[in-house]
């Protein structure tokens, strides 16, 4: 047997709201997976200790202002929404890890120790979903890869807040985490398939990383690196912006990595700048000396349509491969591109929902986003939409 269902619930007053939880979990589910705002997670921990007594793999996660499933969209209002699998010839895995240093070998050890979990030492999961708290994501995608090599897809995100005010946290069936990461593996018995997209078109403005520490990029083209992105922006007909918190003001412009192509679909990688100070631009991903970027460039048109894009292209994927019947999907949305298109979330809910008619899905809002390209590569960046889908029994 497998099974998908989903549930949602918000309101004003969590004591209110929150009693149903208990009654979804109680189904003993093989593996749930939630989205839940900050307060509403530290709450469901502190004040209903035995709601996740019938259910062993959990992980709960953080996401911005809100949530979605299939049947309700809520934002601005305490929520939480939960995704359950019962797969009773599955197998599922889920460690965590609290640690803030040696992330790529602690997240090496996690993965295996998920994989112990799940009864299957020494083999490979069908798919992995990791999410953390924002930072260094790219080192802990690394520790997993060390441990079971690059071809298996891995899924997820980076936790978030209301605010960006570094509330974000995540949870387990026992804690919960404001630091490190929580590794789920999967080994259904039902096929899944995924998509990762930025929803954005890459510009004719491009250079080259000359300096960069971490995160903090300083030169593009041996030039500081906010006064090539202010010139991209004048070439393209956008004003220049100031220095300080420019991470509203880039959401359209982020600057993008274009993977190399083998077919015609085109793989950009962005990376969102978040603040501007002396030349630099501080950004929410990893670049590295020597890559060449790009001007990216978005709408809010753009971001309401791709949820329906990134579903339809796994729809006709999934029949590519005779997968007739689908059984639930899973959104990772990035929570920057929701705020800069909130007032139409309601629309992309309901677009996905006609894409996957009568089907279970749930939709939270992340900080970073992890998928998995066509060519099978995974990685982290910002503003990306991630898809995957479950097939029926087979």
């Amino acid at each position: 047997m497998f099974a998908i269902d989903t549930f949602h619930t918000h309101g004003s007053d969590i004591d209110k709201f929150i009693q149903p939880v208990s009654q979804f979990t109680n189904n003993s589910p093989d593996l749930l997976l939630g989205f839940a705002t900050t307060d509403t997670i530290k709450y469901l921990f502190n004040n209903q200790p035995g709601f996740l007594k019938n259910t062993h793999n959990c992980l709960i996660i953080s996401s911005c202002l809100g949530s979605s499933t299939d049947q309700t969209l809520s934002l601005n209002e305490q929520s939480i929404s939960l995704f359950s699998i019962k797969d009773s010839n599955g197998h599922y895995g889920v460690a965590s890890c609290n640690a803030t240093d040696n992330l790529r070998e602690n997240a090496a050890q996690t993965v295996l120790k998920a994989i112990a979990n799940a009864g299957q030492a020494g083999l490979a999961p069908k798919m992995v979903w990791c999410f953390q708290v924002p930072g260094n994501e790219e080192l802990v995608l690394q520790g997993i890869q060390d441990a079971i090599g690059q071809r298996i897809p891995v899924f997820g995100g980076s936790c978030a807040d209301n605010d960006i005010s570094a509330k974000w946290c995540f949870s387990d069936t026992e804690n919960v985490y404001q630091q490190g990461f929580i590794i789920a593996v999967l080994y259904p018995s039902v096929e899944t398939f995924g998509f990762y997209s930025s929803g954005y078109d890459k510009t004719d403005q491009q250079g080259t990383v000359t300096d960069v520490d971490g995160r903090l990029l300083k030169t593009i083209d041996n030039r500081p690196a906010f006064d090539v992105y202010n010139q991209w922006r004048k070439n393209i007909g956008l004003n220049a912006l100031t220095s300080g918190n420019i991470l509203a003001q880039s959401t359209m412009t982020p600057l993008a990595s274009a993977l190399s192509l083998n077919d015609e679909i085109p793989r950009l990688l962005l990376s969102h700048p978040a603040i501007a100070e002396n030349g630099t631009l501080e950004l929410f991903s990893n670049l590295s000396v020597g890559d060449t970027i790009y001007l990216a460039s978005g709408s809010p048109e753009q971001l309401i349509k791709r949820g329906d894009m990134v579903v339809t292209s796994l729809t006709k994927l999934a029949e590519l491969h005779a997968i007739k019947n689908i059984t639930g999907a899973i959104i990772i949305f990035c929570g920057g591109c929701m705020l800069s298109i909130k007032d139409a979330m309601q629309e992309v809910k309901e677009s996905i929902a006609a894409q996957l008619p009568n089907t279970p899905f749930i939709m939270g809002f992340t900080f970073g986003e992890l998928g998995t390209f066509s060519d099978s590569t995974s990685k982290h960046g910002n503003l990306m939409i991630s898809c995957e889908i479950f097939g029926g029994p087979e």
